[in-house]
């Protein structure tokens, strides 16, 4: 198999792979994210200290607009911006979770969750532990 033929056929797996976690995200009522900044629904701490690790889950919650970096499903990080999209709530590693709309790469949209580990701001604290670990 040539290597462009691998390389549809691991984007199509990548594709359902997406698809089936979009499908699984819910919309986030204002109500509902109103209590989850509130702390009712969630671990969110202000005074929580940043994480040790790109990868560590994180409770930050983001606002459109707000600058971040993202890891893909490839691993790579990438600058990118939340976008005025819907907030969206579903599973992340181990409980339920918010998904931020993040516009990345110029033009692509995908949702990422810091429960997940996927999605940092952009500060001074970020992108050192992103130099140290070669990304800048």
């Amino acid at each position: 198999m040539t290597s462009n033929a691998q390389g549809r056929r691991h984007t199509r797996k990548q594709r359902n792979s997406d698809e089936l976690i979009t499908q699984k995200l819910r919309a986030v009522t204002p109500e509902e994210l109103d209590a989850w900044s509130s702390g009712s629904d969630s671990e969110y701490d202000p005074n929580e200290p940043q994480p040790s690790d790109l990868d560590e889950p994180w409770p930050y919650m983001f606002q459109a607009g707000d600058r971040v970096w993202i890891r893909t499903a490839g691993g790579n990080w990438h600058p990118g911006k939340v976008s005025g999209q819907t907030t969206r709530k579903g599973q992340t590693r181990e409980k339920e979770g918010l998904f931020y709309p993040v516009v990345f790469n110029e033009k692509l949209r995908k949702y990422f969750a810091p429960l997940n580990g996927e999605i940092k701001p952009n500060n001074r604290y970020i992108r050192g532990l992103l130099a140290d670990a070669g990304w800048l």
